[in-house]
Formats: structure tokens, C-alpha cells, sequence
């Protein structure tokens, strides 16, 4: 998540925080956690990266939860299959051939607007032969680079995948294909026509926000690089179910610079947190006494301070134009608590 690039601690060899905060203008220092650590972390910079993290979540359970009020209650915008079967399972397509990739080309376009998100639940490829372990490669066509990879374990059959991809409030060109060695039963991205007007091979529009096609390229999948990309009437057998989503993660990531102390305070919560616990009786570093008062006057005066920003960013806070996941972009005004 964008945590790390808003929050840092100095001497870990991390990258530079964009905000130019770290976590040691509070008091916690490397050599501060070094006296802390248990056998759980090999050295302090871990441990400030998974109170980090965890105090990173809290905020957005935190804020979202204020927000609730303000956001539709459905997340899920649209849910649809692309890949129909074209007439029945005799009419097919013959294998392309070794090094010839094939498969469903999806665009995702937010229309600026909206924070969104695909979530790709159910795959399947209609072999018309035995076929198991297919590597199946997914490439973002905007660079041309793959940017994931699974195996489909059981040709022709539905499998379940699990695959979000983030449109970060942009357009999304995103291809899913497999080498083309096997044939296939002949399918189309939707039911309809394939072509314009003028009988030229054009996109089918999935839902308000999504258009599919055909598409077939050549992958190098040892450097990831995609070419030879060309738009297909059919989809080399691929069946896929999506649903577009809102993206709440991408809209707490695009307030982050404003979160950045509330972050530092956070984390500082969730160290001491550790400290006053799980730290307390089983520290590697027993050569150094940590006194609990000190560490319990500290906890309190970052969780207060915390308080503090939150209540202040949301008392200011004006929500995104987006219709689709949030009802209105009113200002608002609540009162946080850090437990």
C-alpha cells in the first residue's frame, strides 16, 4: 500500500518518504525499537514497517467508517461475464500455434471520475481436449508489460481465480492470454455483432464501464515484454466473470499526503502498543530497561494527537465527484477516537 511512501524511519536504507516524514520526529528511533524487538523481527526497520502497516489499515477502517454515511452502500457497480459459446461446442478454432498468445482483451475506464476497481472471480478456456496446467499471463497493454501470471489447472472447466485489477482512476487496457497450442470452441466477448458498420472488428460493450474484445499478441515471458498486438473477433475459447468495484483503498491513497501525521501518531500507537505487551516479556535486548510509565505517557499523547489530526481532516474533508461510490461531496464534521 502507499504507507511506505508517506512514512519513514531514518537508517533502515528505505526509500525517502515523499512526504519527508519519519517516524523519528516522534521519539522512535532505530536504536528506540532495537531496544523492543523480540525473535518475531530480524531488526527494528521490521518492525516499524508492520506497525506501520497496521496502523495504516486502522486509519482507513477509521475514516471510511466515519464516511459510511456518505458512501453508496453497494461497492459492487457492475457484474458481468465476457466469453459466450458463438452457437454450440462443434463449432471450434484451431490452435494458433507455439509462440502465438490468445485470449480477452478488457478496457476499464473509470471516466476520471470514479474510483474503481475489476475483480476477476471465475476463468475458464473451453478446450475441446484434455488440457491441465495452462499458464495464463496477464498483461497491462498500456505498457506492454505483464504484470501477473496463474496457472489454470483443470482445462474446460470454471476455476476460481481471485484477480483484482486497479484501474487508479485511469483508463485500464489489460489483455489475459495463453499460448495458443490447443484447440478451442469458438467464443465471442458478448452475444450480438462483432463488427461496425462498415464490418470492421470493433469492441463489445460489456457494461457502463467496460469494453472487450478479442486479442492475440506475441509475449516474451522472460522479460514480460508484449508486441504484435491485434484486436480478435473471438476470444480463443476464454470465459471470464467480473465485477467492477469501488475502490475505497485508491481514494484513502489519493488523500494520503493529508493522513501523513495522523499515520505518524498511528504508528507510534501501535509501537508502544507493542512495547507495553508483547515486548514487555519476551525482548531480545534484556540488557536495556524500558520503563513502562514513560512508554504509556508517550502512547497517550500520540493517540491524543491523533485524534486530533483526524478530527481535523474530517472536519475539512470535501468528497471526491463520484457518483457511483459516494453520495454527495458535502464538507463534514465528526470527532475520531483512537482506542
Amino acid at each position: 500500500m502507499c504507507e511506505s511512501s508517506l512514512l519513514g524511519l531514518r537508517g533502515c536504507n528505505d526509500i525517502e518518504p515523499v512526504t519527508g516524514l519519519y517516524i523519528d520526529d516522534l521519539g522512535v528511533t532505530d536504536s528506540f525499537l532495537s531496544q523492543l524487538i523480540t525473535d518475531q523481527y530480524n531488526k527494528p526497520s521490521e518492525l516499524f514497517s508492520d506497525k506501520r502497516a497496521i496502523a495504516w489499515r486502522r486509519i482507513s477502517t477509521d475514516i471510511l467508517g466515519r464516511l459510511n454515511p456518505f458512501m453508496k452502500a453497494d461497492t459492487v457497480v457492475d457484474s458481468r461475464r465476457i466469453g459466450q459459446i458463438m452457437s454450440n461446442a462443434t463449432s471450434t478454432d484451431a490452435a494458433l500455434g507455439a509462440g502465438v498468445y490468445a485470449g480477452i482483451r478488457v478496457y476499464l475506464d473509470p471516466q476520471t471520475t470514479s474510483f474503481l476497481k475489476m475483480f476477476i472471480s471465475d476463468f475458464s478456456i473451453a478446450f475441446t481436449t484434455a488440457v491441465t496446467n495452462k499458464t495464463i499471463y496477464i498483461v497491462d497493454l498500456s505498457t506492454r508489460k505483464m504484470i501477473d501470471s496463474f496457472v489454470y489447472a483443470d482445462g474446460s472447466v470454471e476455476q476460481y481465480i481471485g484477480k483484482y485489477l486497479f484501474s487508479k482512476r485511469k483508463k485500464m487496457d489489460i489483455a489475459i492470454v495463453y499460448e495458443s497450442t490447443e484447440d478451442v470452441i469458438r467464443y465471442t466477448p458478448k452475444y450480438g455483432s462483432c463488427t461496425d458498420c462498415g464490418g470492421h472488428i470493433r469492441e463489445a460493450h460489456i457494461c457502463q464501464f467496460v469494453d472487450s474484445i478479442g486479442v492475440q499478441l506475441s509475449l516474451d515471458t522472460v522479460t514480460g515484454v508484449a508486441t504484435n498486438i491485434a484486436n480478435k473477433a473471438r476470444t480463443a475459447g476464454m470465459s471470464i466473470i467480473y465485477s467492477v468495484e469501488c475502490d475505497r483503498a485508491a481514494f484513502i491513497c489519493s488523500i494520503g499526503s493529508t493522513l501523513s501525521m495522523a499515520l505518524a501518531y498511528a504508528t507510534a500507537v501501535e509501537i508502544y502498543d507493542y512495547a507495553l505487551t508483547q515486548s514487555a516479556h519476551i525482548r531480545v535486548n534484556t540488557t536495556v530497561t524500558v520503563n513502562n510509565e514513560s512508554l504509556l505517557s508517550a502512547r497517550d499523547i500520540a493517540a491524543s494527537r491523533y485524534n486530533e489530526e483526524v478530527d481535523l481532516l474530517m472536519r475539512n474533508m470535501r468528497l471526491p465527484s463520484d457518483r457511483y461510490c459516494f453520495s454527495c461531496n458535502t464538507n463534514m464534521k465528526y470527532i475520531t477516537s483512537l482506542p
